[in-house]
């Protein structure tokens, strides 16, 4: 194998990652104008459509994989957006605690077990509620889908020195260590069935590091450990 290769590969991927930060604005643009027109129309025609007839089946299946591109696109706005909006003094107990029953909500753990460990002490935050909570939404996805029937997924809460950190884990088959730093790069997905968008963990760091603490996958004997760690406050 030519010793350059590993060198070009990144240079290849380093310039890959420039262009899509130069074009992800104006996509974003784009297709939330599109996504409004969609997403209003189907509305429209739900709104004068008989109840249980094919045809308003149809228009909600337009209406909710319409969603499902305004969720994926809201992830993608992670990476563009300007500084931090909306920060407060927040309770990392609680936005666990809030991902963990929508995580139940949404039945993303399915016929994987699912358990949320908390710490005594509130573990005082600073930063955006509604990103933090995404974060661990991302972490927690990305277990389920590694897992299998029958696995578990883990949240718990712990101090480390001045940092409050959240780690999700699972029971899957682990990340190899070549691997390990690519799992974040956006757009890409190490499970051999390609779940996912290779998104979340790329925006859960991206959120991380805006809130000036950072995502790690940690080492262990089996399944994965990934780590939310956030400078305390106060």
């Amino acid at each position: 194998m030519d010793a350059t290769q590993p060198a070009e590969e990144q240079l290849i991927r380093g310039g890959r990652m420039v262009a899509i930060g130069r074009l992800t604005p104006a996509l974003i643009h784009e297709l939330n104008n599109s996504l409004l027109v969609l997403l209003g129309t189907a509305d429209l025609e739900l709104a004068m459509l008989p109840p249980e007839s094919k045809e308003r089946e149809r228009m909600e299946t337009v209406r909710d994989a319409g969603g499902e591109i305004r969720a994926a696109v809201s992830q993608l706005a992670i990476f563009t957006r300007a500084p931090l909006e909306g920060e407060q003094d927040l309770s990392l107990v609680e936005v666990a605690g809030s991902a963990a029953a929508l995580t139940r909500r949404l039945r993303l753990q399915r016929d994987i077990d699912f358990e949320d460990r908390h710490c005594d002490e509130d573990l005082m935050v600073r930063g955006n509620e509604g990103q933090l909570v995404q974060a661990l939404l991302h972490m927690l996805t990305n277990g389920f889908q590694a897992s299998t029937v029958g696995g578990t997924v883990r949240l718990e809460l712990k101090r480390e020195g001045d940092e409050a950190v959240a780690l999700v884990s699972d029971e899957g088959a682990g990340v190899p260590p070549e691997q390990a730093e690519r799992v974040f790069e956006l757009f890409e997905t190490t499970r051999l069935e390609q779940q996912g968008s290779g998104i979340g963990l790329a925006a859960a760091r991206a959120i991380a590091r805006r809130h000036g603490g950072e995502l790690e996958l940690r080492p262990t004997s089996s399944g994965t450990v990934f780590a939310l760690r956030l400078p305390l406050v106060g």
